[in-house]
């Protein structure tokens, strides 16, 4: 494989996973900001900034799988593929809700509160390292046309979160 090529699929999956992360951070630190703040209150937000991170990601994912037009040979690596980003917005969703019980409540000490914030973004890098995986083998079982359509796609939603921060 060519350098460009693997600086090319290393810089997406990165994006990728990052897109991700922060759009279900944005998410958070606005629960963060406002502990009153739930997700039914989030929902009026304009744009998927308002979405908790399963329903963004199943939005995410029906636009990408439209847009693809998978073949029937790529269906395995879509499941593949799907099935983590899945996993990987469940666990955004659960951190979510973490964070806001931790607000709300805050009965720990400083240095016990940080100690969980630090497990936390462990965390974070952690299922961030698995989703950038996923992305880079899914995206090697994609033709060029379809690499440029998820391209596209995808820095069409890093625009879309840049902008309704």
């Amino acid at each position: 494989m060519k350098l460009h090529t693997k600086l090319t699929l290393g810089l997406i999956s990165s994006v990728f996973a990052a897109n991700l992360a922060m759009a279900a951070d944005g998410a958070a630190k606005m629960t963060m900001n406002n502990p009153g703040m739930g997700c039914n209150s989030m929902s009026m937000m304009p744009g998927d900034m308002g979405m908790n991170p399963v329903a963004r990601a199943q939005k995410h994912l029906g636009e990408l799988q439209a847009k693809l037009k998978l073949t029937k040979d790529q269906q395995p690596a879509w499941e593949t593929f799907s099935t983590q980003v899945n996993d990987q917005a469940k666990n955004m969703a659960a951190m979510q809700d973490k964070k806001k019980d931790m607000t709300q409540t805050m009965s720990t000490s400083a240095p016990e509160h940080m100690a969980m914030m630090a497990e936390m973004m462990k965390t974070r890098a952690e299922n961030m390292a698995k989703m950038a995986d996923a992305v880079k083998t899914f995206y090697a079982a994609l033709t060029t046309d379809q690499q440029k359509a998820f391209d596209e796609l995808h820095m069409e939603h890093m625009s879309q979160m840049m902008h309704k921060k």
